[in-house]
């Protein structure tokens, strides 16, 4: 793990981070989260999702937590872009204030509501946006939204709408099981307007059973977090620095818990990692990034 004598810094997408721990997507939405984030270990605050419109997220019991591993469908709740558009620069103040960069992941419909939201975030004081094409959570009657990156004419045609928001931009992928697709979804990261890539969301439809058998999420299915998802980050970091240019900086997501976690994923071609299921695991206490961090360079 890291040393004390070694230097603790590094950049994505060309904005200085102190450190390579960062907060996951979907574990700050508010001003008083951001204000709680800035005040915490991480090296930049990430915001989001947000939708267009706003967002209850999916009804019922949402989160399931068990020994290594956790299942969310929290639906990406949040109170939509008119709220952002007012609310953002302050957040992205706040955070600045605390000598963090603002990270603002935005999620879409269809191509030009990426790029919508994205002009918005940029607009607002972002530093970098991330675009969520991974989320696996989005039910509406009874039926699941599709993956968008698993289509990578979608996330090339999303990528393209976004660029020249006027912040670096990144995409955020779901883990990508087939060695051909994902080889697809990296050539049209490396043509397009990407500064960085986020890898990886949850692993999509796990299921937790209750003790009665039924389903745990009320939803039925989850995407899978935590320790499991590790050697699945490690895989899909290590392949897509495999198949990127380096211009391309990598965010390493899955299973992050201690400080030879974070050691992994930087071995494997990451430049940082995000955690969250550590931080909602803690009770949702910013304190969890510092012991990450205390754990990594200790």
């Amino acid at each position: 793990m890291a040393s004390a004598t070694e230097s603790l810094a590094t950049t994505l997408a060309g904005v200085p981070l102190e450190h390579p721990v960062l907060n996951a997507a979907g574990t700050a939405k508010s001003h008083d989260d951001v204000a709680r984030l800035a005040r915490s270990a991480v090296a930049a605050v990430t915001v989001g999702s947000i939708t267009l419109e706003p967002r209850e997220g999916n009804a019922g019991e949402v989160y399931a937590a068990r020994d290594g591993y956790a299942v969310n469908a929290l639906g990406m709740p949040n109170r939509g872009a008119p709220f952002y558009r007012e609310a953002l620069p302050e957040m992205a103040a706040v955070a600045h204030a605390a000598g963090k960069p603002l990270i603002v992941s935005v999620a879409g419909f269809d191509p030009d509501e990426y790029g919508e939201l994205a002009h918005l975030a940029a607009d607002a004081g972002a530093d970098l946006v991330e675009l969520n094409l991974g989320c696996p959570n989005v039910w509406s009657d009874g039926s699941q939204h599709r993956i968008a990156s698993f289509d990578p004419d979608l996330v090339a045609r999303s990528i393209a709408a976004a660029a020249g928001a006027g912040a670096p931009l990144g995409a955020k992928l779901s883990p990508l099981s087939d060695p051909v697709l994902l080889a697809e979804v990296a050539a049209v990261l490396a043509d397009g307007a990407a500064r960085f890539v986020v890898t990886a969301n949850t692993f999509p439809n796990g299921l937790v059973l209750r003790e009665d058998g039924r389903p745990a999420i009320d939803v039925g299915f989850g995407g899978v977090s935590g320790a499991a998802m590790k050697p699945i980050a490690l895989g899909q970091v290590a392949q897509l620095r495999a198949q990127l240019p380096d211009r391309i900086d990598l965010v390493g997501v899955g299973g992050v818990r201690r400080g030879s976690d974070v050691d992994d994923l930087l071995r494997a071609g990451a430049c940082a990692v995000g955690a969250a299921t550590l931080f909602w695991n803690a009770g949702e206490d910013p304190r969890s990034f510092g012991d990450l961090l205390a754990d990594w360079v200790s």
